[in-house]
Parts: structure tokens; C-alpha cells; sequence
């Protein structure tokens, strides 16, 4: 199953994970999770999963690779608003294009791991 992990962490938990990553791949070993995002509050993973977006994500996730104007009908809303978002998710890597440029949710699922010391 594909997966991708959103963290909200601190800075410090945040470089003492890549250095622990580095430090396994400096060993030979292979990367621990590489489907991952962190941010370093929640205000900032709420500002880019808004009710819309995650509407959108499971939306398309529902009907397959879209292309814009076919998911802002499926989703009745306006192009230029689903066009935002989809610039959004895309530049997260919370959704992909495919070789017709279509746009798809890559993930079967996405596993968010706060630490409340970091959300605050």
C-alpha cells in the first residue's frame, strides 16, 4: 500500500530525524520512510489541508485521474479555486500527474503524526 506521513514536529525533532536518516544511509542501509512531510506547526499543515483540499483528495481519490475542470465538476466548484488548490497539493507531493497530465492521489493512505510539544 502507498503511504505517505505528514508530521508536525519541532525544528529540533525535525533535524535530529535527518541526521539519523543520514546517518543510515551513510551505513549503506536503505532510507527509512521517503514518503514523508513535516511541518513545524499545525497552523501550517492546516493552512495547506483545508476542508476544500482534503474534499479534493478524497474526491480524487474516489474517481481516478482528473484533469481540473472534470474534478472542480465532480467536486461543483469553480475552476479557478480547484486549479489553486490542485498547485497546492501538487507542490506538497500530496497529488501527481500522470503521462496525460492528469492529476491523481498517489497515496491509498496518509498517516498524520502531530507531537503536541510541536503544535502548539
Amino acid at each position: 500500500m502507498s503511504e505517505i506521513r505528514i508530521r508536525v514536529e519541532g525544528a529540533q525533532s525535525f533535524f535530529r530525524r535527518a541526521r539519523e536518516e543520514a546517518r543510515r544511509i551513510d551505513a549503506g542501509q536503505s532510507a527509512q520512510s521517503p514518503n514523508e512531510l513535516s511541518f513545524e506547526s499545525m497552523e501550517t499543515l492546516a493552512a495547506l489541508l483545508s476542508t476544500n483540499r482534503w474534499k479534493l483528495l478524497i474526491k480524487l481519490r474516489e474517481i481516478g485521474p482528473a484533469s481540473i475542470r472534470s474534478l472542480a465538476r465532480a467536486l461543483g466548484r469553480d475552476y479557478h479555486g480547484v486549479h489553486s488548490d490542485v498547485a497546492k497539493l501538487l507542490d506538497a507531493g500530496l497529488v501527481s500527474r500522470d503521462a496525460q497530465q492528469k492529476i491523481y492521489v498517489p497515496w491509498a493512505k496518509i498517516t498524520a503524526e502531530v507531537t503536541l510539544d510541536a503544535a502548539a
